[in-house]
């Protein structure tokens, strides 16, 4: 029963969420586990007919909330919540053999229409009751930015040297970090682009996450985004999992080729380059270590 509290005080906030791909999934996980406890609970009930009604189902759409900046996908993401909700609802009905409905409906995840660079996190959930930071967001490298963009990473990299080079997924990494400094206990996973943990990124990028005592919990090295949509790029990915608090148990995902399934190694530390290794960066340098003929 504790458990099942424990599912239900969970909050999980998407910053770019997009028609909410991420949330949806995250609250379909979170119902199966939700449903895992119901069984439990209820294991002698599962021969008959259980009035679902009369004990809670916990978990509902208001522990989700996103962030997007275009209006259409906003008001996709909060409905497709309410869909998933709806399915969830049915699964329960199937399993203890009684219908079960929320109509009217009373509660609603929260997903703000706006620039998720330009807007406060901490007034769309506050730290304190916040749990997992996740998503995907816009990768756009430096040469594909546009002016609006480069502004948004001007105002959030100020006073970061060098920051002009990196992507501006990388944006939202500062941001999340600025976030969970008011929790230490949230944590936080987004899906980027390699480039951040390769070349001149790291020193810039990093340095800065490392001085805000970011610490690398899990890691997917590189591998080949997969997409059904037509012409889709081949973009290269790796996810990391990160928090302002030590994890004893570390783990890297590491692909034999772009397009295999993981393996799991167990690390030490994870480094800015998603390796098993210390944390040391390699700045930029405009001269050599020493003399060399040109």
């Amino acid at each position: 029963a504790e458990f099942h509290q424990r599912l239900a005080r969970l909050r999980f906030l998407d910053p770019a969420c997009g028609c909410g791909n991420f949330l949806v999934i995250a609250y379909r996980e979170l119902r199966e586990l939700e449903l895992d406890v119901l069984r439990v609970l209820y294991k002698d009930s599962r021969t008959g007919s259980l009035d679902v009604s009369q004990f809670a189902i916990l978990c509902d759409v208001d522990q989700f909330y996103g962030i997007e900046i275009e209006e259409f996908p906003a008001q996709i993401a909060q409905t497709a919540l309410w869909l998933m909700d709806h399915q969830m609802n049915l699964r329960v009905s199937e399993e203890f053999g009684r219908y079960f409905v929320r109509l009217p409906l009373r509660k609603s995840a929260t997903i703000v229409h706006g620039n998720a660079l330009r807007v406060d996190w901490r007034e769309i959930v506050k730290p304190a009751d916040l749990s997992h930071i996740l998503g995907n967001p816009p990768f756009g490298g430096k040469q594909y930015q546009n002016s609006e963009q480069k502004a948004d990473m001007a105002r959030v990299f100020a006073g970061v040297p060098g920051a002009g080079v990196l992507d501006f997924v990388a944006a939202w990494y500062r941001k999340a970090a600025d976030y969970m400094a008011a929790n230490p206990a949230v944590r936080t996973a987004f899906v980027s682009t390699n480039s951040i943990t390769q070349g001149e990124q790291v020193g810039v990028l990093w340095s800065d996450l490392l001085k805000r005592g970011v610490k690398i919990h899990f890691a997917h090295r590189t591998f080949q985004w997969t997409s059904e949509a037509p012409g889709k790029a081949a973009v290269h990915c790796v996810i990391i999992g990160f928090a302002l608090h030590d994890a004893g148990d570390r783990r890297i995902f590491d692909y034999a080729t772009l397009q295999a399934e993981p393996h799991e190694i167990r690390a030490k530390n994870i480094n800015p380059y998603l390796a098993d290794a210390p944390d040391i960066l390699l700045p930029r340098r405009s001269l050599p270590l020493q003399e060399a003929p040109l």
